[in-house]
């Protein structure tokens, strides 16, 4: 892995310079099908952490050749090479000759074995998807997307060009569907579900709690409104901010309350982090609020805080809610956002109105104040992560699709011979 971290990306850079990288695992089986997986990036990020967590399943679960392409690098390029072939391209997200050629080339690059299938993950890699269709390559397509920042026509593209479309949660399936009719046939929604299974479960919450405190000079008793994301709008980093200035100003917590932010972006002039933070200064809270930036490791954040609040603008059906229920962390979200509220039905969280700090606040002291409330909300969430939400039952029915597609059986036998009834688990919709 020597090549890997040679051209492994730090935080404000791509991972290579060049136009192209080609990386291999050594994992490779000769006569054995080959299947393409594609990401946008391989940053620390939901959609990249999702895809790379399929190639690690699929090499677990079949003898399949793994092939992945990145349109961007990142801190998680290194991981896919542990289970995969990788090419970073290292190109603008947008059809240009040039991704036309690199894409062919890489298509014929095993001219005796060639892809059979492409899964390609997010809306933001539909320019690859569209190169591998042109070579004859069947896509299955993974939305995660809500459809607010992307046009008909791009839709209009991607229906066109995949043989299958599956969609996390009903919220991104039917708003998808208000802005184009979904192809009949083509379509089905299961939950892509918790990423690491083990999430928080080995740590001694006494022990980090006390040691994230003291890493931010906070007191013993400091109460932890945790966030977590880029530090962008679409994360609603102002949102955040505005719901601690509501709060900070009520003053009637017998606990000081902290509001920490795990996550990374752009933070020179003009960005949305500088206004939020100007916001912050100006409203004398600043000693309350921390951006903490990016952590490799953000388990003992999730299991030392007190609540998880999600401020995002849009955000389909985030990571970071399946985490927080794993850590027993109670979680509240704004309404209208995406596909939370479906994670937080039943008891398993709270929702207010969008962009209501008032509200936001208020469940915030309310759980402050009342421990039992606050239990009862950490024990039905996670129980319901890992009755709802199993990423193994999500690959599953990859290889299925994947089998389905090509028709060529792939599965080892533990994938392939799960009862009917397993197999159907959390398919919350299929067209």
């Amino acid at each position: 892995m020597g090549l890997l971290k040679k051209f492994r990306q730090s935080r404000h850079q791509r991972i290579s310079n060049a136009p192209t990288l080609s990386l291999h695992s050594g994992k490779q089986s000769p006569d054995a099908p080959r299947i393409l997986f594609v990401s946008h990036e391989a940053t620390r990020t939901g959609a990249p952490k999702i895809i790379l967590n399929i190639v690690r399943q699929f090499q677990e679960k079949t003898d399949l050749n793994l092939q992945s392409i990145l349109h961007s690098g990142g801190f998680l390029a290194e991981e896919f090479g542990h289970y995969s072939e990788v090419d970073c391209l290292n190109l603008p997200r947008e059809s240009t000759e040039e991704l036309s050629r690199i894409i062919r080339k890489i298509c014929l690059r095993h001219k005796d074995n060639p892809p059979v299938l492409a899964i390609c993950n997010s809306m933001e890699s539909r320019f690859i998807a569209y190169e591998l269709q042109k070579q004859g390559i069947p896509v299955v397509f993974l939305i995660h997307e809500l459809p607010s920042s992307y046009e008909v026509e791009d839709y209009e593209k991607v229906y066109a060009c995949a043989e299958r479309i599956i969609f996390p949660v009903d919220v991104v399936h039917d708003s998808t569907h208000e802005k184009l009719s979904l192809p009949a046939g083509k379509c089905s929604v299961v939950p892509q579900g918790l990423l690491n299974p083990q999430f928080a479960q080995d740590l001694d919450r006494e022990r980090v709690r006390n040691q994230i405190r003291q890493e931010l000079k906070l007191p013993e008793d400091a109460y932890i409104v945790l966030g977590c994301g880029t530090l962008d709008l679409r994360k609603g980093i102002d949102h955040y901010c505005g719901v601690a200035r509501t709060l900070l100003r009520k003053k009637s917590s017998k606990r000081p309350i902290h509001f920490v932010w795990l996550g990374e972006g752009d933070r020179w002039a003009h960005t949305p982090y500088h206004y939020a933070m100007l916001d912050v200064e100006k409203s004398n809270i600043f000693h309350n609020v921390h951006f903490i930036g990016e952590r490799e490791d953000v388990q003992p954040w999730f299991a030392g805080s007190d609540v998880f609040v999600l401020t995002s603008r849009v955000d389909p059906f985030p990571c970071v809610i399946h985490e927080a229920m794993a850590a027993k962390l109670p979680v509240i979200s704004f309404d209208s956002s995406g596909g939370a509220t479906q994670c937080l039905s039943q008891g398993a969280g709270l929702t207010v109105p969008y962009a209501d700090y008032e509200a936001m606040s208020e469940r915030i002291l309310l759980l402050a104040a009342n421990q039992a409330i606050a239990d009862n909300i950490r024990e039905v969430a996670y129980k319901k992560v890992y009755d709802e939400f199993c990423f193994d039952k999500y690959t599953d029915h990859l290889i299925r699709v994947a089998e389905q597609t090509t028709r060529i059986p792939i599965a080892r036998q533990s994938a392939a011979s799960l009862p009917a009834q397993a197999q159907a688990t959390n398919i919350r919709r299929a067209a």
